[in-house]
């Protein structure tokens, strides 16, 4: 393990020890009925849903995790992704594919990342706990089915289409797709509401964690998957 590595893992730990201190989690998933960023997305989730399915019905397809990452996310089955956002900014070529949720996306406050996310039918993510509590998980329900779910802790969430998921997850937990068909949900990270001085110190740890180069680079891997995957698309923009 590289000394870089070393002193990152050293931070990381300390912040999360410092926004357990600050902000002990009182409810995880986190009630959403006064978030307006969450109500906003709702709003939009016709568009959003819309341009997803002009996607699929396009032929519009999309890697697995494990190869944007280049690394075993522990899945069982198969998860796919799609970046749309990362280090705070959009990034081709599927910003440019779906413009009306990357406006939709523009409204979530402390926004870090987003993209899709898909558990084909069959797939299942294990227990397990996240490393990072200076950040908030969402899920955004788009094609989820009917069995299709996320537990936190002790509380177990059905996918809907059209409704919302935030949690602290470095709680254990797990998701699972026994339907079907495709569980699609729109994927978001940001920034943890802290007060101050951790809501800043918690951002330059953040900012640290984003030169890790599985990250970094994982746009640009996406990218290259992308331009594989769909070559017909690639085809007709060019030829534009």
């Amino acid at each position: 393990m590289s000394v870089a590595v070393t002193l990152l893992g050293r931070a990381l730990t300390a912040n999360n020890s410092r926004i357990n201190r600050v902000d002990p989690i009182s409810a995880n998933p986190r009630p959403l009925t006064e978030v307006a960023w969450h109500q906003r997305l709702v709003e939009a989730y016709p568009k959003i849903s819309a341009e997803w399915d002009a996607f699929v019905h396009n032929g519009g397809r999309l890697p697995r995790i494990d190869d944007v990452l280049t690394e075993d996310q522990g899945t069982v089955g198969v998860w796919r992704v799609g970046i749309l956002v990362s280090n705070r900014k959009p990034r081709s070529p599927l910003a440019e594919v779906f413009p009306s949720t990357i406006s939709a996306l523009r409204q979530v406050t402390g926004l870090r990342s987003a993209l899709w996310s898909v558990l084909e039918p069959g797939t299942e993510l294990p227990e397990h706990t996240g490393p990072n509590a200076g950040v908030l998980r969402y899920h955004l329900g788009i094609r989820c089915g009917q069995s299709a779910a996320i537990s936190v802790g002790d509380t177990q969430v059905p996918y809907r289409d059209g409704e919302g998921i935030l949690f602290d997850d470095t709680a254990p937990h797990a998701a699972w797709n026994h339907g079907g068909s495709p569980r699609v949900t729109l994927f978001c990270e940001m920034d943890r509401p802290l007060p101050q001085p951790a809501a800043a110190l918690n951002l330059g740890v953040q900012k640290l964690l984003s030169c890790d180069e599985r990250y970094r680079n994982a746009p640009r891997r996406a990218a290259a998957w992308d331009a594989a995957l769909n070559p017909r698309r690639r085809a007709v923009g060019d030829a534009r």
